[in-house]
This record gives C-alpha cells, structure tokens and sequence, in this order.
C-alpha cells in the first residue's frame, strides 16, 4: 500500500464532499464521508479536515505532500508506533 504526495494533494483539491482518503482492495481512493459504509474493508487514512487542521491553509510544495504520505503510511503500516511529526 502506497500514499503518495499526489494522493494528498488529490485529497486536498477534490470536489467530493467531506473527503476522506481510504486504502481499499489494496489501492488509494478518495470517498465522501457519507458514502464510506459501502466501502466494507476500507481502511481510513485520514480526511481533508484532518490535513488542513495539522497543516492549515497554505500551499503545499512537493516535499510538504511527500513527507505528510510518508507519515500517514508509516501510521498504518504501524499503529502502535508514535507516528512521525507532520510538516507545520
């Protein structure tokens, strides 16, 4: 299972209402929160709100979108790990 920074970044600018970014049967999609019971076995990686929270409204360059995906797989490759700081 791979995010990329392109996830991220999709995750940010897409028109899909309350997004969330889930790995589902193995690859990365963006799901409206309403519509996420239909998504069985979905693991959720996190939601636009939760980004812009951490990092808030500003651009992100390359590295930014990199570093936050490397952090976000790390925290679910292995959740009983302190997870990596989020680019501020």
């Amino acid at each position: 299972m791979a995010i990329t920074g392109r996830d991220i970044e999709h995750l940010l600018y897409t028109d899909t209402p309350d997004p969330i970014l889930v790995v589902h049967n193995g690859s990365t999609e963006i799901v409206a929160a309403a519509k996420l019971g239909g998504y069985t076995g979905a693991v959720v990686v996190c939601s636009r709100t939760e980004i812009l929270r951490r990092v808030g409204e500003r651009d992100l360059t390359e590295q930014d979108l990199a570093q936050l995906a490397e952090a976000l797989a790390a925290a679910i490759q292995h959740p009983d790990q302190q997870p990596p700081p989020w680019p501020a």
